[in-house]
């Protein structure tokens, strides 16, 4: 995910078996005394499709997140979605109107941050307050 490999397994201490770490962070590597687990837990070939990136909280739900772009990057979204959900209607000329169904999770927090004062998270309000915070919080130490 964005440039970077990522490993996934169980972590010992909690027993959370989607533990990942991006493996160029890896400073060093210990030999643990317990057996080998096999995972029988989670199925990676749909782990990935209901969130962006690779964190996923543990007991959250889907949501869905409605946003509106700009003109200029409303046509960029229009072809190229941010999501396997996404559906998109223009509301007029000038606005864009985004729906996707994911989970929401830091990484999608940052897409949503990245794209600045092009776009507007709708709903859900809890998404809404959770991204005005983390920006009066950015303010703050600056």
């Amino acid at each position: 995910y964005n440039n970077r490999w990522f490993l996934f397994g169980l972590h010992p201490d909690n027993w959370k078996f989607d533990w990942n770490v991006a493996i160029d962070r890896i400073i060093s590597i210990k030999t643990l005394s317990i057996p080998f687990i096999d995972n029988d837990v989670i199925d990676w070939q749909d782990y990935f499709s209901d969130m962006i990136g690779v964190t996923k909280p543990v007991d959250e739900e889907l949501k869905e997140i409605v946003f509106h772009f700009n003109r200029l990057t409303g046509k960029y979204m229009e072809s190229k979605p941010i999501h396997e959900t996404q559906k998109h209607k223009w509301i007029d000329d000038n606005i864009l109107e985004v729906k996707i169904s994911v989970i929401i999770n830091y990484e999608l927090e940052r897409l949503i941050l990245s794209y600045g004062e092009s776009i507007q998270v709708i709903s859900p309000q809890s998404l809404k307050e959770k991204l005005k915070l983390r920006i009066e919080e950015s303010l703050i130490y600056y």
